[in-house]
């Protein structure tokens, strides 16, 4: 497996790789038209930036039937679903997707104890079944210059379908007689003005035998990972006005929570311990004012809540109750214009977040309101700017900026330079400098292992610039990307206080992303590849009279290297078949040393060495019509029955125990269409 990086680049520079997008119409994908770039219409191949489109379609394929499997984004160039991150930012200073700014069709969705290392805390899941996605858009990279705050590594927007009437069930079967079910349907109702489209489903897994060990107890058993979800999803257009309710509930196991080895081990069970739940509403109305400029007004609510039953301590029954609520309402108004070579993009936005709740009760002390004891509110004001500049047919120039302040003094200015060049039909260059930004989170400012309440934590911001080329012709293409980052005050975590520390020094990612496509007549291949080099220095806290310092060193769990290979066999008859080599490379931990109040040190951790590498293969098996309006997909996930395992929290000895995730799964999946 060492000589796989390798593999990869020869298969590079012989073009016999392909196909990270939908098998069966390239043009389309090609020339699939985008909005998460620019918020504006474009190609996804001529916006700024680094842009990849992934159908729902090509998912399921893929084996991946719901958006809440623990390796739902591993398709995605350069993301690592274990640790929810993108761009080699690791698990703690990715801090576990919350750098991130999620969409589900065009509607901000967040939660402020996302990334908090304890247990019951948030988790990135978002249970949509892949049969009702119509497409993911991505952008790696900073996008805070139109979207605000938490867009540092990227950008993900989740559209799902609209004008179709389908039912769809999947079963599954993982080890030892543990099962996985789903129903779902989507349908759609048009009369006159009024459309309304709706989607629905549930989804009960008993997850797999994983294996974990409690290093400090001195236990091994299974590491109990049920799943669950529910789905109700509504939008409603009449006119020029747009209505959204919608409302997800997701409910997982230890294995999803971050587990930590130096705890007993829960016991075992096919019961969810924690559920997350969003429910989205909100209206929109698009005004042409003028003949030539359109006024969008988006006003909503988001809310959040988080409930958990913790079990920490068998021996006494020691359990925690936690039970949190958040909400964010927010209005937007946008106004868009072209004239001459110019196209505007112009926008004001208000948003009023608060935490409602957030009680823990546990069996061995009183109740204690961690949160809200400190009345967290927060008011979040932007004006952003962009400008769409056409030189002549072959060049574009994109400028914006935005400024966002907040109520506890924050502020942040979100710059944005990029140039598109068409030299012709095949080749397109692009070049990129972006700002992004992301403020601490509440959980973060008022988490109750910080020692200093009063402090005030930076805001991190990072600078990325990019060089991107793409090549395609009608049945091949080439994109790759090559970027340098530095983020200034970076939001991490101390793992051994749990506390949240803004890095002193700079903190720098370079890297190298590639997807490669090619069509023959009987097979479609693909791969994308991730390669990056991070650079976290020198972390210096002291605490109860000793020093915990980290050396400089690369970012704990950022994979070096992450690679996927594709291949559809038949792929233009009713019966293709895909598999999917999904490959990240080991990760190192931290290194940490302990010394005294004057710099004697006491104790060296050298045995931290570093996760292994994971892999696994896919394989997916399609039947179009196989009855009448009717189409069956089944296929197994990780062929080889690996088990899959990381490291969480806390990251050094003794604890290096890696954490199992994830295992086999075979599965079925019926497709109705009326």
């Amino acid at each position: 497996m060492k000589h796989l990086p390798f593999l990869f680049i020869s298969l590079l520079l012989t073009q016999s790789l392909i196909l990270a997008e939908d098998s069966n119409d390239l043009d389309k994908v090609l020339e699939e038209m985008t909005a998460i770039a620019t918020k504006t219409k474009l190609n996804a191949d001529y916006v700024p930036g680094t842009v990849t489109v992934i159908s729902g379609e090509k998912l399921k394929s893929l084996g991946i039937t719901n958006l809440a499997e623990q390796n739902a984004f591993d398709t995605i160039v350069g993301f690592d679903s274990s640790t929810l991150s993108l761009r080699g930012a690791g698990a703690t200073y990715g801090a576990q997707g919350n750098k991130i700014k999620w969409m589900i069709n065009d509607k901000p969705i967040s939660a402020e104890i996302w990334g908090l290392p304890k247990l019951g805390a948030g988790q990135v899941v978002y249970p949509i079944p892949t049969d009702a996605i119509e497409r993911i858009e991505i952008v790696r990279g900073p996008g805070s210059a139109i979207y605000g705050g938490n867009a540092i590594y990227g950008v993900v927007n989740i559209v799902t379908k609209k004008g179709a009437d389908s039912l769809f069930t999947t079963l599954s079967r993982m080890e030892s007689n543990k099962f996985g079910k789903s129903l779902g349907a989507y349908g759609s109702f048009e009369k006159n003005d009024l459309k309304v489209s709706t989607i629905v489903s549930v989804d009960e897994s008993d997850g797999w035998d994983l294996t974990a060990t409690s290093q400090s107890r001195a236990q091994q058993g299974n590491l109990p990972n049920a799943s669950g979800s529910n789905l109700f999803m509504a939008d409603a257009s009449y006119k020029n006005i747009d209505f959204w309710a919608y409302r997800l509930e997701a409910k997982n196991n230890y294995a999803r929570l971050q587990w930590d080895p130096t705890n007993y081990l829960p016991a075992d069970n096919t019961k969810p311990v924690q559920s997350n739940t969003y429910t989205i509403l909100g209206v929109q109305g698009k005004y042409n004012v003028l003949s030539d400029v359109l006024l969008t007004a988006k006003t909503g609510i988001n809310y959040y809540t988080n409930r958990a039953e913790v079990v920490f301590f068998p021996a006494i029954s020691g359990i925690r109750n936690i039970d949190y609520a958040e909400s964010t309402k927010y209005a937007e108004g946008t106004v868009e214009t072209t004239f001459g070579s110019h196209r505007l993009l112009g926008g004001l936005y208000a948003g009023y977040l608060s935490v409602d709740q957030d009680d823990v009760r546990q069996t061995w002390n009183n109740v204690r309101h961690l949160l809200t004891a400190n009345n967290p509110k927060r008011i979040n004001k932007a004006l952003y700017v962009q400008d769409e500049i056409q030189f002549d047919d072959k060049s574009t120039a994109t400028i914006g900026a935005r400024y966002d302040t907040y109520s506890d003094g924050r502020k942040a200015l979100s710059p944005r330079l990029a140039f598109v060049y068409l030299y012709d039909d095949s080749n397109i260059f692009k070049a990129q400098y972006s700002r992004a930004f992301r403020p601490p989170s509440l959980s973060e400012q008022y988490s109750p292992n910080n020692t200093d309440s009063n402090k005030m934590y930076e805001s991190e911001t990072a600078d990325t610039f990019e060089l991107s080329y793409i090549f395609k012709t009608n049945d091949s293409s080439l994109k790759t990307t090559a970027f340098h980052s530095k983020t200034h005050n970076m939001i991490s975590y101390h793992d051994f206080t749990y506390e949240t520390i803004n890095l002193e020094s700079p903190t720098t990612i370079n890297g190298l992303e590639i997807e490669l496509t090619k069509n023959y007549e009987k097979i479609n291949l693909g791969a994308n590849m991730a390669f990056y080099k991070s650079y976290r220095g020198d972390v210096k806290l002291s605490r109860n009279g000793l020093a915990l310092n980290y050396n400089a060193s690369e970012f704990a769990l950022s994979a070096k290297f992450i690679g996927n290979v594709f291949a559809t066999l038949n792929s233009d008859t009713s019966y293709p078949t895909t598999l999917w080599y999904h490959y990240t490379g080991s990760k190192n931990r931290i290194s940490n040393d302990l010394l005294d109040d004057n710099g004697n040190i006491i104790r060296i951790y050298t045995t931290n060495g570093s996760t292994p590498a994971q892999d696994y293969v896919n394989i997916t098996q399609k039947i179009n019509g196989i009855a009448k309006d009717l189409d069956l997909e089944f296929g197994v996930k990780n062929l080889f029955g690996k088990t899959l395992r990381t490291l969480y929290y806390p990251l050094n000895p003794p604890n290096t125990y890696d954490v199992p995730y994830m295992g086999q799964t075979f599965w079925v999946n019926l497709l109705y269409k009326f």
